[in-house]
C-alpha cells in the first residue's frame, strides 16, 4: 500500500486540496505551504487521490505516513487472519465406473467432506455415453445414494460441456 502512496517531495502536484490530521479541509494551497504546515505539525504529507483520477484538484492529507502503514499492514494481516480458506477436493469418474469403485470413491469424499473440505464430484463421458443422459444420471444417483443424509448437495449435477458433467457436495 505504501509503494502507491507519494509522500512529501514525492509529491509532484504544484497545488493540492489539503486535509488536516483531524480531518478539517484545509482548502487549495501549494505544494510548498502544504509541507511547511506538515512540517511544522512534525507529520508527512501524502497524496491519497492523484489528479489523473480526479479532474480536479489531487487529494493530500497531513497524517503520520509510519504510522498510516503500520496500521494498514496490521489491517490487512487481521483480515488475512480472519478469513476462511475452502479446500476443494476432486472426484472423476466415468459412467461405465463400477459400483465397488464408486462406493470407495464415497468412502473417500465422506472422509475429505468431514475433514473441512468440498468435494467436486465431475463425471466424465466421452464418445457415445455423452449422449446417454440417463447412464450420467444414473451414476449420480448411485453416488448420491451412498453419501445419503451424511452430504449436503452445495451445487447438483450440471453439464459443464459436452463431455463433463459435475456437482458439488459439502458438510451437512
Amino acid at each position: 500500500m505504501s509503494e502507491k502512496l507519494l509522500a512529501n517531495e514525492k509529491i509532484l502536484d504544484s497545488h493540492l486540496l489539503v486535509i488536516d490530521e483531524k480531518g478539517n479541509n484545509l482548502g487549495r494551497l501549494s505544494k510548498d505551504e502544504a509541507l511547511k504546515l506538515a512540517k511544522s505539525k512534525d507529520l508527512d504529507l501524502v497524496l491519497f487521490v492523484p489528479s489523473s483520477k480526479n479532474n480536479n484538484l489531487p487529494i493530500a492529507k497531513i497524517i503520520n505516513f509510519g504510522k498510516y502503514v503500520y496500521d494498514q499492514k496490521i489491517k490487512q494481516k487481521q483480515s488475512k487472519k480472519n478469513q476462511t480458506v475452502i479446500k476443494v477436493k476432486e472426484i472423476k469418474v466415468r459412467p461405465q465406473t463400477g459400483s465397488h469403485d464408486l462406493a470407495w470413491r464415497a468412502k473417500n469424499a465422506l472422509n475429505w467432506i468431514n475433514d473441512n473440505c468440498q468435494v467436486k464430484f465431475k463425471i466424465l463421458a466421452y464418445g457415445r455415453v455423452g449422449y446417454k443422459p440417463e447412464l450420467i444420471q444414473e451414476t449420480y444417483d448411485k453416488f448420491i445414494k451412498l453419501l445419503e443424509d451424511k452430504v449436503k448437495i452445495i451445487y447438483p449435477l450440471k453439464k459443464i460441456s459436452p463431455v463433463l458433467y459435475e456437482c458439488t457436495l459439502g458438510k451437512k
